[in-house]
């Protein structure tokens, strides 16, 4: 979870329509796939954690049984003007990608020798890799890309690092497993969808030393009130600007701590299906991050 600080609410006017998706899904050839995982709870991770560890894999099975695997050992790696033709999901690359999931994954517990596992059956709808920006997203500590994190203690501030090959067109959630908060664009940025960002730059994102985008960046705070919590870093990029989800109000906590508009996760996973499902060319990068209390 985090805070935004030293900001004042905006209003947000927009509109967001989706035509014609099932004849964009026939274009590009997507296919209804089913994938399973299985894998033991460590000591070290919480139950959630465990759960969405188990999806990921259900969908790399998934995926892998369709199209295959990315061997990195391979003289050619597919890069072509700036654009790479897998996906990463954690430290696996395969040959296709995720585009939305159908109905909810099933899960159960189970336990063998003393130790928990938890299994996972998912279904959805996949396609083929096609060639997308080899876009580079670093978690930071503090505004210097050499600070590079996924671990972070309570009041820490977070940074992110970005740089694309290509022009296009970038968005940044937090999803803390319950919702999706939006945090580019910055709140002063008003109802603008997307930011622009140039091929070849480098961009450091919520820091007021850095002004990339003509308005002082907003800067976030992580926290959380458990032992430990993990959340993801959404990064939503293409070369042709998409629209934005549907958000709520932002909303201030009783420290006058900014909390930023969001949806529900269901929401935002719908969202980020769609837009899949509309452009081969948007890329949705995850970045995993660790908030201790101490």
């Amino acid at each position: 979870m985090f805070n935004l600080f030293n900001l004042k609410s905006l209003a947000l006017v927009f509109s967001f329509s989706l035509l014609g998706l099932n004849g964009f899904a026939q274009k590009q050839k997507v296919r209804n796939a089913t994938g399973k995982s299985q894998i033991k709870i460590e000591n070290n991770i919480s139950r959630n954690e465990a759960k969405e560890n188990a999806i990921e894999k259900a969908k790399i099975d998934a995926i892998t049984t369709a199209f295959g695997q990315y061997i990195e050992q391979k003289t050619t790696t597919g890069l072509e003007s700036g654009k790479v033709e897998f996906r990463s999901y954690g430290q696996t690359k395969v040959k296709g990608e995720w585009i939305r999931t159908i109905g909810e994954p099933e899960i159960s517990y189970d336990f063998r020798e003393n130790e928990e596992w938890i299994s996972c059956k998912i279904k959805g709808v996949i396609r083929k890799a096609t060639p997308k920006a080899d876009l580079q997203v670093e978690i930071l500590s503090s505004p210097d890309k050499n600070c590079r994190t996924d671990e972070f203690v309570n009041n820490q501030s977070m940074y992110l690092y970005i740089k694309s090959p290509v022009d296009g067109y970038l968005s940044v959630f937090l999803d803390d497993g319950t919702k999706a908060y939006r945090l580019l664009p910055y709140r002063r940025m008003g109802a603008k969808k997307t930011v622009e960002i140039k091929g070849d730059k480098e961009y450091i994102l919520f820091s007021r030393k850095v002004e990339n985008f003509g308005v002082p960046a907003d800067q976030l705070e992580l926290f959380t009130n458990k032992n430990r919590e993990s959340n993801t870093i959404i990064v939503v990029f293409s070369e042709n600007e998409f629209q934005k989800p549907l958000l709520n109000n932002e909303k201030t906590d009783p420290d006058d701590y900014i909390i930023p508009r969001s949806l529900s996760k269901g929401s935002f996973e719908k969202w980020l299906g769609d837009q899949r499902a509309l452009s081969q060319e948007f890329l949705d990068i995850d970045k995993k991050i660790l908030i201790k209390r101490e």
